[in-house]
Protein backbone atom coordinates (compact mmCIF):
# COMPACT_ATOMS: atom_id res chain seq x y z
CA UNK A 1 0.00 0.00 0.00
CA UNK A 2 2.50 2.48 0.98
CA UNK A 3 4.38 1.71 -2.45
CA UNK A 4 1.92 2.49 -4.65
CA UNK A 5 1.33 5.71 -2.49
CA UNK A 6 4.08 6.62 -3.11
CA UNK A 7 4.07 6.30 -6.54
CA UNK A 8 1.01 7.94 -7.21
CA UNK A 9 2.64 11.02 -5.65
CA UNK A 10 5.26 10.62 -7.90
CA UNK A 11 3.05 10.61 -11.12
CA UNK A 12 1.40 13.38 -9.85
CA UNK A 13 4.39 16.09 -8.85
CA UNK A 14 6.27 15.09 -12.37
CA UNK A 15 2.31 15.60 -13.89
CA UNK A 16 1.89 19.01 -12.69
CA UNK A 17 5.32 20.10 -12.77
CA UNK A 18 4.97 19.40 -16.85
CA UNK A 19 1.62 20.94 -16.47
CA UNK A 20 3.30 23.84 -14.96
CA UNK A 21 5.74 24.44 -18.19
CA UNK A 22 3.86 23.82 -21.21
CA UNK A 23 4.47 21.31 -23.90
CA UNK A 24 8.24 21.62 -25.55
CA UNK A 25 7.03 23.20 -29.46
CA UNK A 26 10.47 23.61 -30.29
CA UNK A 27 14.11 23.32 -28.88
CA UNK A 28 16.92 25.28 -30.07
CA UNK A 29 20.05 23.45 -29.08
CA UNK A 30 22.80 24.85 -28.23
CA UNK A 31 25.94 23.99 -25.54
CA UNK A 32 27.79 26.92 -25.12
CA UNK A 33 28.16 30.35 -26.63
CA UNK A 34 26.72 30.18 -30.44
CA UNK A 35 23.26 30.31 -32.27
CA UNK A 36 20.86 27.58 -32.94
CA UNK A 37 17.20 27.56 -34.65
CA UNK A 38 14.15 26.98 -33.52
CA UNK A 39 11.68 25.57 -36.26
CA UNK A 40 8.13 25.34 -35.50
CA UNK A 41 4.66 25.37 -37.54
CA UNK A 42 2.85 28.17 -35.42
CA UNK A 43 -0.79 27.83 -34.40
CA UNK A 44 -1.24 31.41 -33.51
CA UNK A 45 -1.14 30.57 -29.57
CA UNK A 46 0.77 32.05 -27.22
CA UNK A 47 3.94 30.67 -26.67
CA UNK A 48 6.65 30.75 -23.75
CA UNK A 49 10.54 30.95 -23.47
CA UNK A 50 12.53 28.58 -20.99
CA UNK A 51 16.52 28.73 -20.64
CA UNK A 52 17.22 25.03 -20.27
CA UNK A 53 20.65 25.04 -18.70
CA UNK A 54 23.62 22.62 -17.38
CA UNK A 55 27.04 23.78 -16.64
CA UNK A 56 29.06 25.39 -13.65
CA UNK A 57 28.77 28.59 -12.42
CA UNK A 58 30.18 31.62 -9.02
CA UNK A 59 27.21 32.77 -7.67
CA UNK A 60 26.41 34.34 -4.24
CA UNK A 61 24.00 32.02 -2.56
CA UNK A 62 22.28 28.94 -3.89
CA UNK A 63 18.99 30.70 -5.23
CA UNK A 64 21.51 31.85 -8.27
CA UNK A 65 21.18 30.11 -11.46
CA UNK A 66 23.31 29.65 -14.55
CA UNK A 67 23.92 32.93 -16.24
CA UNK A 68 23.24 33.21 -20.19
CA UNK A 69 21.83 35.96 -22.69
CA UNK A 70 20.49 35.30 -25.08
CA UNK A 71 19.40 37.55 -28.66
CA UNK A 72 16.34 35.91 -30.01
CA UNK A 73 15.08 36.69 -33.88
CA UNK A 74 11.58 35.49 -34.47
CA UNK A 75 10.60 34.69 -38.07
CA UNK A 76 7.48 33.88 -39.34
CA UNK A 77 6.79 32.61 -43.01
CA UNK A 78 10.27 34.12 -43.90
CA UNK A 79 9.26 37.44 -42.69
CA UNK A 80 10.36 39.16 -39.38
CA UNK A 81 8.00 39.70 -36.73
CA UNK A 82 10.32 40.94 -33.45
CA UNK A 83 13.57 40.78 -31.59
CA UNK A 84 13.94 39.74 -28.28
CA UNK A 85 16.59 40.01 -25.72
CA UNK A 86 16.53 37.27 -22.65
CA UNK A 87 18.76 36.88 -19.64
CA UNK A 88 18.67 34.18 -17.09
CA UNK A 89 19.10 36.55 -14.67
CA UNK A 90 15.45 37.53 -14.61
CA UNK A 91 13.69 34.38 -14.02
CA UNK A 92 10.26 33.82 -12.15
CA UNK A 93 10.41 29.94 -11.94
CA UNK A 94 13.14 27.54 -11.79
CA UNK A 95 12.47 23.53 -12.00
CA UNK A 96 15.78 21.72 -11.48
CA UNK A 97 16.91 18.23 -11.72
CA UNK A 98 20.06 19.33 -9.39
CA UNK A 99 21.94 22.12 -7.80
CA UNK A 100 24.81 21.96 -5.68
CA UNK A 101 25.98 25.00 -3.90
CA UNK A 102 29.67 24.79 -2.47
CA UNK A 103 30.46 27.90 -0.77
CA UNK A 104 30.46 31.01 -4.48
CA UNK A 105 31.01 27.24 -6.57
CA UNK A 106 27.06 26.30 -8.51
CA UNK A 107 26.37 23.38 -10.63
CA UNK A 108 23.17 22.56 -11.45
CA UNK A 109 20.74 21.50 -14.50
CA UNK A 110 17.83 23.70 -14.56
CA UNK A 111 15.20 24.84 -16.53
CA UNK A 112 14.46 28.57 -16.12
CA UNK A 113 11.26 30.32 -17.21
CA UNK A 114 12.48 33.14 -18.98
CA UNK A 115 10.36 36.80 -18.58
CA UNK A 116 11.33 38.50 -22.30
CA UNK A 117 7.95 38.20 -23.69
CA UNK A 118 7.52 37.18 -27.64
CA UNK A 119 5.93 39.16 -30.26
CA UNK A 120 2.50 37.51 -31.39
CA UNK A 121 3.53 34.96 -33.91
CA UNK A 122 0.78 34.43 -36.42
CA UNK A 123 0.00 30.76 -37.73
CA UNK A 124 2.36 29.29 -40.15
CA UNK A 125 5.88 28.05 -41.02
CA UNK A 126 8.26 30.17 -37.91
CA UNK A 127 11.84 29.93 -36.71
CA UNK A 128 13.89 31.23 -33.85
CA UNK A 129 17.38 32.33 -34.76
CA UNK A 130 18.79 32.43 -30.87
CA UNK A 131 22.20 33.49 -30.67
CA UNK A 132 22.86 32.52 -26.75
CA UNK A 133 26.26 33.66 -24.91
CA UNK A 134 27.07 32.60 -21.28
CA UNK A 135 27.17 35.21 -18.60
CA UNK A 136 30.24 35.87 -16.79
CA UNK A 137 30.33 34.33 -14.19
CA UNK A 138 29.93 31.20 -16.50
CA UNK A 139 32.55 28.46 -15.59
CA UNK A 140 31.82 25.14 -17.42
CA UNK A 141 28.74 24.99 -20.10
CA UNK A 142 26.90 21.55 -20.97
CA UNK A 143 23.90 23.08 -22.11
CA UNK A 144 22.41 26.71 -22.56
CA UNK A 145 18.92 25.90 -25.10
CA UNK A 146 16.25 27.81 -25.65
CA UNK A 147 12.89 25.37 -25.10
CA UNK A 148 9.79 27.24 -26.55
CA UNK A 149 6.78 26.20 -24.80
CA UNK A 150 3.01 26.30 -25.00
CA UNK A 151 1.87 28.95 -22.72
Amino acid sequence: MRIATHLFILVACILVTAACRGRIVATAELHGEGTAEAHFQSTGAPLVLWADTDGTWRGSNKKSRFPANYEIDVLSGGLSVGHVSCDTKDFPTAICGTHISNGDLQSGDCELKLTCTLPAIPSGDTILRVKGVPGKYAMEVKKMSINVRNK
